[in-house]
């Protein structure tokens, strides 16, 4: 009997150990699944100045996130190189779930832009949600003396080269805008490079430079009072603001679609907890009141899709442009 209790012991003892590992393991796996996140602050980079739609949209959204999150999400702004500048800070972070970006339609462009720019979609960040997405509106000053696309182009074709239009830097919607309706009309407009709305209105007021496609708050009140004429909108639909505008698809140019589309990005390497964590809660915030009178008043549309049909969204804009950037004959 003795020689059997002297087996039993170390049976009892592996068996409380086996059972020990297991629950441990289980209480592992209970701990990662209800991981609390975030913990600390979240850090959105926009790569546009202060005041534009891309920065507005992004700091209500953040007010919104830390309602949701419990944590402060706040906007650090790194504008340059078309958005490049942000993208790289965000590339670069550590890939932890505490650093977003608010990425603009640039980002599709940039790739053809910029062929050494390092960091790559898919690669290095990866498209996480839509926000929205807003038309240009094509404005001249009245003393240009056209009241239509007909006449602008035919301008352009009495003068050559000497049609200026105002951009907010190259690959900026302002600036892919007039690319496209270059390629698309035939017509030589020359851009100018601005270093942000203000700028450009003020001396398309002044008559120094004649054509804009300019954001639509940034024109609107101006266009209401007579002071610059709207000769056609860059998206698929009319606009809400200008209903008798038309677009310039509509104008003789099927397919002209450019418009400024706004959403969120992360580094590829965040775990895919807290991308999903994160993705739900700008889904919820996407659904306030407040976030939805801010894109209203910011013109922009919501973007509904899932993330992967944003993912593909994005990947689809990069390889439109692919094309454009390589016939594109002014790069300011």
């Amino acid at each position: 009997m003795a020689k059997v209790r002297k087996l039993a012991a170390p049976c009892i003892r592996a068996t409380t150990l086996a059972l020990l590992f297991v629950v441990a393991s289980q209480l592992s796996s209970v701990n990662a699944q209800f991981e609390i996140y975030p913990e600390r602050p979240v850090r959105f980079v926009v790569g546009f100045g202060q005041g534009g739609p891309t920065d507005v949209v992004a700091r209500v959204l953040a007010d919104e996130l830390t309602q949701i999150l419990k944590h402060n999400v706040y906007v650090e702004n790194k504008p340059g190189a078309s958005g490049n500048i942000a993208t790289q800070t965000v590339a670069t972070a550590p890939p932890d779930g505490y650093t977003f970006l608010i990425g603009a339609s640039p980002i599709a462009v940039n790739r053809w832009l910029f062929p050494d720019f390092n960091f790559l979609l898919d690669r290095d960040i990866i498209a996480l949600a839509p926000i929205g997405a807003t038309a240009n509106a094509l404005v001249v000053h009245p003393a240009l003396k056209v009241k239509n696309l007909r006449d602008l182009i035919a301008l352009d074709r009495e003068k050559p080269d000497t049609i200026t239009y105002a951009t907010l830097g190259r690959g900026s919607s302002s600036h892919l805008a007039g690319v496209a309706f270059n390629l698309a009309a035939g017509t030589k407009l020359v851009a100018v490079p601005y270093r942000g709305n203000g700028d450009a209105l003020q001396d398309l007021m002044g008559q120094h430079v004649k054509v804009w496609f300019a954001t639509i708050p940034s024109v609107l009140e101006q266009i209401r009072a007579g002071q610059l004429v709207a000769l056609g909108t860059t998206g698929p639909n009319r606009t809400s603001w200008l209903p008798d505008v038309p677009t310039i698809a509509e104008s003789g140019f099927a397919g002209y679609d450019v418009r400024l589309w706004v959403g969120v990005f992360a580094h590829a390497g965040v775990p895919q907890d807290r991308v999903a964590r994160f993705g739900s809660a700008i889904e919820n915030a996407m659904g306030s009141q407040k976030m939805q009178r801010t894109l209203e008043a910011q013109g922009i549309s919501s973007m509904r899709m899932t993330r992967d049909a944003f993912a593909q969204f994005v990947r689809d804009e990069t390889a439109r442009w692919k094309d454009v950037v390589a016939n594109m004959k002014d790069a300011p």
